[in-house]
């Protein structure tokens, strides 16, 4: 496997066997990840990235080591792996039961994206219902235990579609099984809230804020199934694929894919991104 692992301060190739067997986090999925993009060798929002891993520790009550740390270890594997754009996994476990510190890894792996199609003419989606409740502590964590998002996945794929959109028990929108969403209806940029109870995405947010910076009108609301399915335009937000236009859903097409907010957000987000790691 290319690319290089940094675990408890030790380089190693991801091959290596290096996490021991009784760590809470291969024995349980007990622990917290986050998973970003390098370019030009430097981590878009890395320090957004790692706050949001500490919030999401003390929830857990896991110790990892401080920001700066683990940003140094970010840094330090990034170097080491010679890659300047780049697939990055923080990743925080506890640990073998009694370990006084936890296992943090840091895995710098080459950039993977999305078929280039699917930015070109919009990705195909699937509504599957979500298994937790509102009010379970892992809609809202990015943890390994993120079965139940896979599952949704796989289902995505069995039926020939790209994305799986999880859907509430009341038949309002989530988020994607692996990114969240926006919809656009008559001008104006809707996304759910984070009342729902789902992972708030550093690419979300950015795109927030450049829809404020922008002067496109946008804000958070529920938003049923039944809507999206006449969504003017809609879209998927992660930190490594950035902004995936979404064609049809469950059959039901969209309007245009990327519609116009759809290319203007993506357009701004990566001078945004070209600004911030230095690319100009």
């Amino acid at each position: 496997m290319a690319g290089i692992a940094w675990v408890n301060g030790k380089l190693l190739a991801p091959e290596e066997p290096a996490i021991s067997p009784l760590d809470g986090g291969f024995m349980y999925g007990e622990g917290l990840f986050e998973t970003m993009r390098a370019y030009g060798g430097k981590v878009f929002r890395l320090e957004q990235h790692v706050e949001r891993l500490l919030v999401m520790s003390a929830e857990l009550s896991l110790t990892p080591p401080t920001a700066d740390k683990l940003a140094e270890a970010v840094g330090e594997t990034l170097r080491a792996s010679s890659l300047a754009d780049a697939m990055v996994r923080l990743t925080v476990t506890p640990g073998p039961a009694g370990s006084p510190e936890p296992t943090v890894v840091v895995l710098v792996r080459p950039l993977s994206l999305p078929p280039r199609q699917l930015y070109e003419s919009g990705c195909l989606a699937v509504s599957v219902p979500v298994a937790h409740t509102p009010d379970s502590p892992l809609r809202r964590l990015k943890s390994l235990n993120y079965l139940d998002k896979l599952l949704a996945q796989r289902t995505a794929a069995r039926r020939d579609r790209h994305e799986a959109i999880l859907v509430d028990v009341d038949g309002c929108v989530i988020e994607g099984a692996m990114r969240n969403i926006f919809a656009v209806f008559d001008g104006e940029l809707v996304t759910p809230p984070l009342s729902r109870a789902f992972l708030p995405g550093i690419t979300r947010a950015t795109v927030m804020a450049i829809a404020q910076r922008e002067g496109i009108a946008h804000r958070e609301r529920d938003v049923p199934l039944t809507e999206l399915y006449t969504a003017d335009e809609a879209f998927l937000t992660s930190s490594v694929a950035e902004i995936i236009p979404i064609r049809a859903v469950d059959g039901h097409a969209l309007g245009e894919a990327p519609g116009l907010i759809t290319r203007r957000v993506t357009r701004v987000y990566a001078d945004l991104v070209a600004h911030e790691v230095g690319a100009v």
